[in-house]
């Protein structure tokens, strides 16, 4: 349930107990002494205590140099904080080059007329970087033959999906296409215009690219727009060349899903009914053939000798360092050290880990806080979990999740105003006593809307709001050939696209591991069924003004 940092910040509750600097010193560089920085920056310090937090992080983006701008005394980061934040009516007037450079963003460059682009076009000239982008935007058309494609490219790739939907959504010309095929950060461009359901216009054009030599990426997505359009042919290629350079199982698995689409030979959906991977693709190809996945265990034999429960989050990250750095050979021994009831998910995700593709963990060590829900519900939270953190309660996200379900603390804040259990800091958290209640309690709202698990992963994962406009305003999950597939593969978002298909997975297995079995075809046909698979689409299917929808 990943939320920009932005808003985690403005939301920051002060309530909690300090964070101490002696706490962050004796830590080691990672997202989790990250975490502690952040919690103490917003404290009540001094600019000699920011200053010894400040330079300890092992990764700075451009909100923690504002937050340490406004407790520091350092020229240096102040003056860079105050550029970085001028607005777009004040770019004129700026004299220093330096700031100017620092300052200026396409979203600001934007509100400018098309002399004054040009004129910090020309202040700035190459002094700092490429600011060619600014004449770019001065033409009406941004990918024609007279223009530089170069920074046209450039421009696409620095702007919103609105600007490309305004200034790049045209009937590409061959000479261009041609162009722009070879250019770096053309399977950037292939990937956000594909996956962007109002770029029609290019993506028709981006249809006809045949051959070339790409990455994964480029080659599965210009497969999949090349079947969007009937170019069958060139979706046939781009999918075969993707097959060839798939590193991960679900990647293999689903590049041989979509090639049993395009041939419906039976040889190839009986390949991808074999794989050990338990996927979406992997699971859908098994129910159509009639075996059942088998491949995993669902709890541990244990001996009541360990008590870790990796709910520290340092010490977490220092076993799971050493997990990662074991052989085979002595990944036994681990194993052997964390045998034990509390113990029990620690214990499984270094199995998983010891022999994957061959066996999956989908053990349920956390019953005991899930007694007020139904087994549905159970099922789903398992499913969450899994994929959030393998059901490790000490984890924190590069962006401050926290803990099993991986909430932020702007959640956990707002979660704190209405439910009765109440934290005393954010490191309650990494106790599955305080994050699965939370977690509960922030589904409430998410199941009384939506009513498919992979839409409901979707929300939970990218918000509430992203999901409504993603299936209203899309013209997605809806019939037609190679539905749902299509829009599933075809959500813009990457984390949020791969993880409702991981979730969806996990909610199949959990659901037969707790006595209610459901088949996974039946799910995937739900999504395209708006009535039973959400609210929204109801309601507006339902309205007086549905008719004159032009979306």
């Amino acid at each position: 349930m990943k939320r920009s940092l932005l808003l985690c910040l403005a939301l920051f509750s002060s309530c909690f107990a300090d964070v101490t600097l002696d706490e962050i010193t004796i830590e080691p560089p990672s997202p989790e002494k990250n975490f502690l920085i952040w919690q103490f920056l917003h404290q009540d310090i001094n600019a000699s205590q920011a200053r010894d937090a400040f330079y300890q992080m092992d990764r700075v983006n451009t909100r923690f140099l504002l937050d340490y701008a406004k407790k520091t005394d350092e020229a240096e980061i102040i003056y860079t904080a105050q550029c970085l934040q001028k607005p777009s009516n004040e770019l004129l007037t700026i004299e220093a080059d330096d700031c100017l450079y620092l300052a200026l963003t396409p979203a600001k460059a934007q509100t400018l007329q098309n002399s004054e682009r040009e004129q910090l076009a020309t202040k700035l000239g190459d002094k700092f970087g490429n600011v060619q982008w600014l004449r770019t935007m001065n033409q009406p058309n941004q990918l024609t033959p007279f223009r530089d494609i170069g920074a046209s490219l450039r421009l696409f790739l620095i702007t919103t999906p609105i600007y490309h939907q305004e200034h790049f959504n045209h009937t590409i010309d061959t000479d261009t296409l041609k162009t722009l095929t070879v250019l770096k950060g053309f399977g950037q461009f292939a990937y956000t215009v594909i996956t962007d359901p109002k770029m029609t216009l290019a993506q028709r054009s981006l249809s006809e690219v045949s051959g070339g030599c790409y990455d994964f990426q480029t080659h599965f997505y210009l497969g999949m727009n090349a079947l969007r359009y009937g170019r069958k042919d060139n979706a046939l290629f781009h999918i075969k060349e993707a097959q060839k350079l798939a590193n991960s199982k679900m990647d293999q698995d689903r590049t041989t899903f979509w090639l049993y689409q395009l041939t419906h030979e039976p040889s190839t959906l009986n390949t991808l009914s074999q794989s050990l991977d338990l996927n979406m693709y992997a699971l859908w190809a098994k129910e159509k053939i009639g075996i059942e996945a088998e491949n995993y265990f669902t709890t541990l034999p244990t001996s009541q000798k360990s008590s870790f429960k990796g709910d520290d989050p340092f010490a977490w990250n220092a076993l799971n360092d050493e997990i990662m750095a074991s052989t085979k050979e002595n990944v036994v021994d681990l194993i052997n050290r964390y045998d034990g009831e509390d113990s029990l998910a620690v214990q499984a995700y270094i199995i998983e880990r010891a022999y994957t593709p061959f066996i999956h963990n989908f053990t349920m060590p956390y019953d005991a806080y899930m007694t007020t829900l139904t087994t549905d519900q159970k099922a789903f939270m398992y499913a969450l979990m899994r994929q959030e953190t393998r059901m490790i309660p000490g984890l924190i996200s590069r962006s401050f999740a926290l803990g099993l379900m991986q909430l932020m603390p702007f959640n956990v804040d707002t979660i704190s105003k209405s439910l009765p259990l109440k934290v005393t800091s954010y490191n309650d958290m990494f106790n599955p006593a305080y994050n699965i209640p939370y977690a509960i309690e922030h589904m409430k709202h998410i199941d009384r809307t939506l009513f498919n698990p992979v839409l409901k992963a979707y929300a939970y994962n990218g918000g509430l709001g992203s999901t409504k406009r993603l299936i209203l305003n899309t013209g997605q999950f809806l019939e037609g050939e190679h539905e749902p597939f299509m829009s599933m593969e075809l959500v813009g978002n990457t984390e949020n696209r791969e993880y409702g298909k991981r979730v969806l997975a996990n909610y199949v297995i959990y659901k037969k591991i707790l006595g209610e079995e459901i088949a996974i075809t039946s799910l995937l046909d739900n999504l395209v069924q708006p009535t039973q698979s959400d609210c929204f689409r109801g309601v507006e299917l339902n309205s007086p003004l549905a008719q004159y929808r032009t979306e």
